[in-house]
């Protein structure tokens, strides 16, 4: 593929977390210069930061915004410099760096040489030749981008929040301002769009009236919020004590349906892990979500007893790492009575971990749904 020449705009945390790692990777773009609305830098990482109203002395292919505040910046850039919308593009670090190494491992199928296997893997290969590599390799990932998040302040909580199937949504506190906040609040319903390969409520993984379930990995508790009416008790897991005060505002109202259990779920109950064996003993449990960021594989071996007993319905992740889907989808195969699904399309991890393991980069299917087999 050729290099681009590109001006980076922002240099934020995500700004700076690009710049950072530019030169330490072998990358497909060059940084003609950094521009910014208000920093006080002459250069950053060797580069010249520049004014906005100074980009049309420097050759370039495209603009590649690093904000939060991209809606505003496309805006400003095609209004006050007549940049075309074509020119302007989102970036989100690590993915700059990834793209080279997904382009260098399917170059005959995105040039047109090679057939891909499925109608799949060539919907996405022809968006990513088209607008380069994002997590969401669809349409619907630029839909979401251009809208605006209606996110508001709850001034007694300190804490931002979105309203989504008919509830608030709070999000955590390290997102302090409305642009954090909407931001986030898009990437979460979009995970969750009926065209994402993220999204977990599907014919293959249905809550009945009156189920108990468990969200290992809740995060902001939209998957709970799906259900939240239908269940008779929901065990919401979460690590990050930000996300557990976040959650407690979500679900105030459910309380007599809710439990939040702050911890890490894995195989063992040492060192401030927990495992589901012990956590629930001999309770029965209907339905399990799991998405803990490459952790599944163990809180699944501290489930083998809970599988055993009660077989529930399982929405498990599989993208965090390259060997995920086959090792998980063998555990469930032989741990209980299963018909195991993978999720339609792909996603792309985008971790420090794909950086350090460039060459296992590559399109993963989101999810594992894991069905009761009827007998």
């Amino acid at each position: 593929m050729d290099k681009k020449t590109i001006i980076l705009f922002g240099i934020g945390n995500n700004g700076k977390s690009i710049m950072d790692a530019y030169g330490k990777y072998d990358t497909f773009f060059e940084v003609a210069a950094i521009a910014d609305n208000q920093t006080k830098l002459d250069d950053y990482a060797g580069v010249k930061v520049i004014s906005p109203d100074q980009i049309g002395n420097y050759e370039y292919d495209e603009i590649w915004v690093a904000s939060v505040y991209y809606r505003e910046i496309k805006k400003q850039l095609m209004e006050q410099q007549q940049i075309p919308a074509s020119r302007i593009r989102y970036v989100e670090y690590p993915a700059p760096f990834l793209e080279k190494a997904f382009f260098d491992r399917y170059r005959e199928e995105l040039t047109g040489d090679k057939t891909c296997g499925s109608k799949e893997l060539q919907q996405v290969m022809q968006y990513v030749s088209d607008n380069g590599v994002r997590m969401y390799c669809y349409p619907f990932y630029d839909e979401y981008m251009e809208q605006e998040a209606p996110v508001c302040y709850d001034e007694k909580r300190k804490l931002y929040y979105g309203v989504c199937f008919g509830r608030r949504m709070y999000l955590s506190r390290k997102y302090d301002t409305p642009q954090k906040a909407g931001l986030y609040f898009q990437y979460a319903c979009m995970e969750q769009d009926e065209r994402s390969p993220h999204r977990y409520i599907t014919e293959h993984f249905q809550v009945k009236k009156g189920d108990v379930g468990i969200d290992i990995g809740a995060a902001e508790g939209i998957f709970a919020m799906q259900v939240i009416d239908e269940v008779e008790h929901m065990y919401l897991i979460e690590a990050d004590s930000d996300w557990c005060e976040a959650l407690e505002a979500t679900f105030c109202n459910d309380r007599d349906k809710v439990t939040i259990i702050q911890g890490y779920v894995s195989d063992t109950d040492r060192d401030g892990n927990l495992t589901l064996d012990t956590l629930f003993g001999e309770q029965k449990i209907d339905f399990i979500k799991m998405d803990i960021e490459g952790a599944e594989r163990k809180a699944l071996q501290g489930a083998r007893r809970l599988v055993e007993r009660c077989t529930p319905g399982m929405a498990v992740c599989t993208y965090h790492s390259a060997g995920d889907e086959g090792a998980i989808r063998a555990w469930l195969e032989t741990a209980g009575s299963y018909v195991v699904t993978n999720s339609p399309g792909y996603v792309v991890c985008q971790g420090e971990w794909e950086l350090e393991h460039l060459e296992d980069a590559g399109f993963r299917r989101a999810l594992l749904w894991a069905e009761r087999e009827i007998r």
